[in-house]
């Protein structure tokens, strides 16, 4: 017995690709807000990638999809940790001048 493989189908025929990575970051104020903004902005330039990110005054939305994450590979972890360690910075500060 011989098996067949149906090559006409759609879903055969898309690649797996891993699931998009999301974060919502929450600020008290629009300058750590801001200030986290400025902070991605020299991260992505740094690593060459630039996520899709939507903000509004308190919060910012960030997603990393497959091409996203094959265009990092390995820098990927980093990208992640950086980027949550800047969120940190900014929720744990008392103003924007870094004193807490």
């Amino acid at each position: 017995m011989s098996t067949v493989r149906d090559t006409s189908s759609a879903s055969s025929m898309l690649p797996e690709h891993p699931p998009t990575q999301n974060w919502r970051f929450e600020f008290g104020d629009y300058a750590h807000t801001r200030c986290f903004l400025d902070e991605m902005a020299v991260l992505s330039k740094r690593l060459e990638y630039y996520p899709d990110m939507s903000f509004g005054r308190t919060y910012v939305n960030v997603s990393v999809d497959s091409v996203g994450q094959a265009a990092l590979a390995e820098q990927l972890s980093d990208f992640i940790s950086e980027m949550e360690a800047l969120a940190a910075m900014q929720t744990s500060n008392t103003d924007i001048t870094g004193e807490r």
